[in-house]
């Protein structure tokens, strides 16, 4: 049993994207809306991340906005060729459609890979700007050097974000691939199966010991704050079952923004082909 340094893995990602980024005008915008403590805490660890590699970084904010002036300054950036990476910060107000906003984004400025036209591209298996998480747990998959290939690999999550986009990126690298989700009747019957398990719920310590098998590779990519602490979905039985794990915090989140730079560095080239 190890956990997964996703700090480390995130330095090395950073490291390599210093050194590309050199001499390149690389500008990015993330668009904030409304006072959530979790929007501004990730705003303000992408504006960290960007100055540690040299891209430059700026936050736009509103209190309030409408949709279609939403979608209007969307378009001002997409025209503005000093800008080369647009993404927007969730949770968004109920009252903004997250979908048509990001349809709104020049798929090559979408840095969080979330363009209709960036998605699919990824069930044709051409991947080049992946949504950051599931491009983050396929860089953790590969620094634990686990072949895919016919692999039992278990999903609790089945978001546009992450657990969608996750699954046919699996399923290119030929893993069996199961979603549960909410209405999944009986998770354990799935997740016991599973060589790799990726949970994503946000339900501190969902995953107990007898949800795995023994040498389960698990993926935690659930955040749970509660009195001051930050929790995942596994719990600290689970954790010492499985072959090597994700911690939270630690894990999962540092290579979620270290991809997103990286995406921002493929942007980047994309425009200026």
């Amino acid at each position: 049993m190890h956990a997964i340094d996703g700090k480390a893995i995130a330095k090395k990602i950073e490291d390599e994207i210093r050194e590309k980024a050199k001499d390149k005008e690389i500008k990015i915008v993330t668009f904030v809306v409304g006072a959530n403590e979790e929007s501004l805490l990730f705003a303000d660890l992408k504006d960290k991340a960007c100055k540690r590699v040299g891209i430059e970084h700026e936050i736009i904010g509103f209190d309030l906005i409408k949709q279609e002036e939403f979608e209007k300054e969307i378009e001002k950036l997409n025209e503005d060729e000093h800008i080369t990476g647009i993404n927007i910060q969730l949770p968004l107000p109920k009252d903004l459609d997250y979908n048509r906003l990001v349809s709104k984004i020049d798929y090559r400025k979408d840095i969080e890979g979330m363009h209709p036209l960036n998605l699919g591209n990824i069930t044709l298996g051409k991947e080049e700007i992946l949504p950051s998480t599931p491009k983050a747990i396929l860089r953790i998959i590969d620094n634990e050097k686990l072949s895919l290939k016919g692999k039992n690999a278990v999903i609790i999550n089945h978001s546009k974000i992450i657990g969608k986009p996750l699954a046919i990126l699996l399923l290119n690298r030929d893993a069996t691939v199961s979603v549960c989700h909410v209405y999944t009747d009986d998770i354990k019957k799935y997740t016991i199966k599973a060589d790799l398990l990726i949970t994503a719920t946000g339900v501190k310590g969902l995953i107990n010991e007898e949800h795995i098998k023994k040498n389960c590779i698990v993926i935690d990519a659930g955040i749970k704050k509660e009195n001051g602490k930050i929790y995942g979905d596994l719990d600290e039985k689970a954790a010492k079952k499985a072959l090597a794990f994700t911690p939270v915090p630690g894990g999962v989140g540092p290579v979620t923004i270290a991809c997103m730079l990286e995406n921002a560095l493929i942007a980047y080239e994309k425009i200026h082909k």
